[in-house]
């Protein structure tokens, strides 16, 4: 019986993949870089506390949790990282529920055309701005900043 290939989200035979429509050969590869990407997402917790601590203004990384890898949201092309925020002197925001939210590199093709990533997120960032203030009514998450990897950043007050 021939071997099952990985998916993300299900095993492929060679039964099936010849008649897809998609490069398989890409897709067999991308469970394996997920499992990279998230472990070395999942290394660098302090870097990710570090983000939310920066973009809103809280006082030190121990101002909040970032949630276990098994509880992480992702599709097809983002991570959500849930992170809740603790901090003693603002109970107002004491257990509120924030997600990172990353490119996955493999999936917006970072690798062969560098500067994917970066522009993915300046131009969600630019939809959220101009649904915000074009479609109030439409209910979309709130964005409190974004960074790319060249260093820029923009934030609002949490």
């Amino acid at each position: 019986m021939p071997e099952a290939l990985r998916l993300l989200r299900r095993e492929i035979r060679y039964s099936e993949a010849k008649t897809e429509e998609v490069n398989i050969l890409r897709r067999i590869q991308y469970y394996d870089q997920q499992n990279e990407f998230f472990t070395r997402l999942s290394n660098h917790g302090n870097w990710m506390k570090a983000v939310v601590v920066h973009h809103l203004g809280l006082p030190s990384p121990n101002a909040c949790q970032v949630a276990n890898v098994e509880d992480w949201l992702h599709g097809s092309f983002n991570v959500c990282i849930p992170v809740t925020i603790s901090v003693d002197g603002r109970r107002k925001h004491s257990g509120t529920r924030v997600l990172l939210r990353l490119p996955l590199p493999y999936r917006t093709g970072e690798e062969f055309r560098p500067g994917n990533s970066d522009e993915k997120i300046r131009c969600e960032a630019g939809i959220y701005a101009w649904l915000q203030e074009n479609c109030p009514d439409v209910p979309i998450p709130q964005l409190y900043g974004f960074a790319t990897s060249d260093g820029q950043t923009v934030f609002n007050s949490f």
